[in-house]
């Protein structure tokens, strides 16, 4: 099981959304936390350790690092990629 952290940014988009987005969201991040590759799970180009998975119409980038699950940014897809 990997450790879980979160930028100020991933941090900050938990706070403002609402709840039930947020409870689907860590249900997603626990399910990472336990098997970070699930299906679905897209390696992001031009990043060596960036992945993406989704959850809606919302998006997850995260990366993999001495058993440290960061979530790097949460999104909706239209801004995720910015």
């Amino acid at each position: 099981m990997y450790n879980v952290e979160f930028t100020n940014y991933a941090s900050r988009f938990l706070d403002q959304c609402e709840s039930q987005l947020r409870n689907r969201l860590f249900k997603k991040i626990e399910e990472l936390s336990i098997e970070p590759f699930p299906q679905g799970c897209i390696k992001l180009q031009g990043n060596e350790n960036l992945f993406r998975i989704r959850v809606g119409e919302y998006r997850i980038l995260y990366s993999l690092s001495n058993n440290v699950l960061l979530i790097y940014k949460i999104d909706k897809r239209s801004r995720t990629y910015d």
